[in-house]
């Protein structure tokens, strides 16, 4: 159990990576070599987020889990880094919620272990406000061109109003997939149930008023899709 005063943060580690097949066949993604030295972009990630203010990281594994540990052993010496097992495919909202009774959290960061954001996290390292109905903070961030996310929409008070469809040309601010969430956000779903968080809880979230927006400005690359996981490469060399 974690300390009320510690930053944890919970890293989704367990995709297919299905989009980066045709380059990447041997490991999950999030081990994707990148840099002049081929470290896992997991490494890179871990690494950067605890010069932002993560005091302890857990891990949500699932495919080559094994792999994905044996990986990250070099860093337990510096960083506190635990990891979690899901049983089975449990999508994101369910990954999420199996992790947090595991690790034992009734409140923490979330992020996608194929994401790179280098920003301040300040925004999110606050505690949610229960007085105010706030269940999940999500973190945004402007792209020039959100076609391939979609959008965000917000109200004047900074809740999340709804979201955009992807396909859209333009810059705007899109879900950066970086999250403070609640345990309570998940009411009405079971530990060990598989469900979407973008598709099965942040529509009935945002619909309650339990959704707050905090921008995040910084570098952002999603290594998911081939182009941009070689930009990556090429940035970070």
């Amino acid at each position: 159990m974690s300390s009320p005063s510690e930053s944890v943060c919970i890293v989704l580690a367990g995709g297919l990576g299905t989009r980066l097949r045709s380059v990447l066949t041997d490991r999950p993604k999030c081990l994707a070599p990148v840099g002049a030295g081929d470290r896992p972009f997991l490494a890179l990630q871990l690494e950067m987020l605890a010069t932002r203010g993560i005091d302890r990281f857990v891990l949500s594994l699932g495919h080559l889990a094994p792999m994905v540990q044996r990986a990250i052993e070099p860093l337990q010496e510096r960083l506190r880094i635990d990891a979690v097992t899901e049983p089975e495919p449990l999508g994101t909202g369910g990954a999420i919620l199996y992790t947090m009774h595991a690790a034992q959290l009734q409140e923490c960061l979330v992020t996608n272990g194929d994401t790179w954001l280098d920003a301040d996290l300040s925004g999110l390292m606050a505690p949610l406000n229960p007085a105010a109905h706030e269940k999940l903070r999500m973190g945004c961030t402007v792209v020039a061109d959100r076609s391939r996310y979609g959008g965000v929409a917000f109200e004047g008070s900074g809740l999340v109003a709804g979201f955009l469809p992807k396909g859209a040309e333009g810059s705007g601010p899109i879900n950066a997939g970086f999250y403070r969430v609640h345990r309570s956000a998940f009411d009405g779903w079971s530990v060990g149930s598989s469900f979407s968080l973008e598709l099965d809880v942040l529509p009935g979230l945002v619909a309650a008023g339990a959704v707050s927006a905090t921008p995040l400005d910084g570098a952002f690359i999603d290594i998911g899709v081939p182009e941009d996981y070689r930009r990556f490469g090429e940035r970070y060399r």
